[in-house]
């Protein structure tokens, strides 16, 4: 099934998205519905046309100023139909080629998911008079306050206040909005690729998050960013060098991690497929001892010598 459905067709799926929105936003108990709200937009994107696209947007947009809130609307719109619609239509063309890298769609997500952010924000703030970073920060502050017997019972830093807790907060906003657009990405694109195989979409046998990899060359990458960095802390600039060390840092860690967990996947579906329960067993209990370091380790080992055999070229 690779042609693309009609607008007769997409209209159903548009119609269903925005019952499924309003039931979100009406009914607290089920708001994580929200969490699927890109999935059929990202289905759209690849089984369907621009034409039809831009249609199905137009029409979703126009429907949610209508029926709800436009502050709600422009949010739902911004932050999940427009990168569900992006990661379908790159799913749509790395589905196409046979050498392409098949999880590209995870990464563009992350990054359009962290950019709707960007935009939204905008937009609330200067549109609408509403400071999304503002009201956050605001949110977490009192959640710390309310903890700040507990946290100070158990530590003995008397450096450990409200506001340390909140710079650092504030510093690694970056990287909870990279951990939020990339689990995001990898949910909306697995589940539609499931959807997929059930509609007989081409040869998608072998998309599965025990093949992930990451893109291009992962370590050179953050080699590079890392002296970079370093050499900036030299210098005096106005950047915030520490923080965004820190920021790198940890998203390349975050990276690694997702990376080690499918290749540990992987190898112990293998393993217990063949029998060989004494290695399950051994690489259990390396990864307990281990455990975070070791998987992002394992992660970043992966991505320069591909024990898996999955990718069309080799980082080295």
């Amino acid at each position: 099934m690779n042609k693309y459905l009609r607008l007769s067709r997409v209209l159903p799926i548009v119609i269903l998205a925005i019952i499924l929105i309003l039931i979100s936003l009406n009914v607290p108990q089920l708001s994580l519905l929200l969490l699927l709200i890109p999935i059929p937009f990202a289905l759209i994107g690849t089984l369907s046309n621009i034409k039809n696209n831009i249609i199905s947007l137009i029409i979703t947009f126009l429907a949610l100023i209508f029926l709800n809130k436009p502050i709600n609307a422009v949010d739902i719109f911004i932050n999940s139909i427009v990168p569900g619609t992006i990661i379908g239509i790159i799913a749509k063309k790395v589905l196409s080629k046979q050498d392409s890298n098949k999880y590209e769609p995870i990464f563009v997500g992350s990054i359009v998911f962290i950019l709707s952010i960007v935009v939204h924000y905008i937009i609330s703030k200067y549109a609408f008079g509403v400071d999304i970073l503002d009201e956050m920060i605001q949110v977490f502050n009192k959640s710390i306050e309310a903890q700040k017997s507990l946290l100070q019972s158990i530590s003995n830093n008397e450096l450990l206040n409200t506001e340390n807790i909140i710079d650092t907060f504030r510093n690694i906003i970056p990287t909870i909005l990279f951990f939020r657009g990339m689990i995001l990405s990898i949910i909306v694109y697995f589940v539609e690729i499931y959807v997929l195989k059930k509609m007989k979409y081409g040869d998608l046998v072998e998309i599965k998050f025990r093949n992930f990899y990451l893109p291009g060359n992962a370590i050179v990458i953050s080699f590079v960013l890392y002296l970079l960095m370093l050499g900036l802390s030299y210098i005096e600039t106005p950047l915030y060098t520490d923080a965004i060390f820190l920021n790198l840092q940890m998203v390349f860690n975050f990276m690694f991690i997702i990376q080690g967990i499918s290749v540990s996947i992987y190898f112990i579906k293998k393993w217990l497929k063949n029998g060989i329960d004494k290695k399950v067993f051994i690489s259990a209990m390396c990864v307990g001892i281990l455990g975070m370091t070791g998987i992002s380790f394992i992660g970043m080992i992966d991505s320069i010598l591909d024990f898996r055999n999955v990718r069309a070229y080799k980082s080295i």
